[in-house]
């Protein structure tokens, strides 16, 4: 069974992937396992960008058509880069719920439960 043809990546890329690989196998993850996890993230990102692109370039041909020419002493600037959100969402304590008092005492109580069946003694 012939493998799907990958395009030929750019020498920094490699390098940049291959760098990927090695602080994963650094912290302990499989070789095998570490240059797939790097090859799918490199693919989100290609793919986000590849989204990114359309959405802008569908959206600018429908603002020249609706919108005159701009003037010719107006020379925009540099084009913002392109956003890079991971699929994957980190945890930021500042999304979560904040505790209260309730839970809290609803928590302490169910930690003294389980002190008491183990055996030790709250500090309270």
């Amino acid at each position: 069974m012939l493998k799907p043809t990958a395009p030929e990546l750019d020498t920094a890329t490699k390098q940049r992937l291959a760098d990927e690989v090695e602080r994963l196998v650094a912290m302990g993850t499989d070789r095998k396992q570490a240059r797939q996890i790097v090859w799918l993230d490199y693919q989100d990102e290609l793919q986000q960008y590849q989204v990114v692109s359309t959405v802008e370039v569908s959206t600018l041909i429908e603002t020249e058509a609706e919108a005159p020419a701009a003037p010719a002493e107006e020379i925009p600037g540099p084009e913002p880069p392109p956003p890079t959100l991971s699929p994957r969402r980190f945890w930021r304590a500042a999304d979560e719920v904040p505790l209260t008092p309730e839970w809290l005492d609803r928590n302490r109580a169910e930690l003294a439960k389980v002190k008491r069946l183990v055996g030790l003694r709250s500090e309270e």
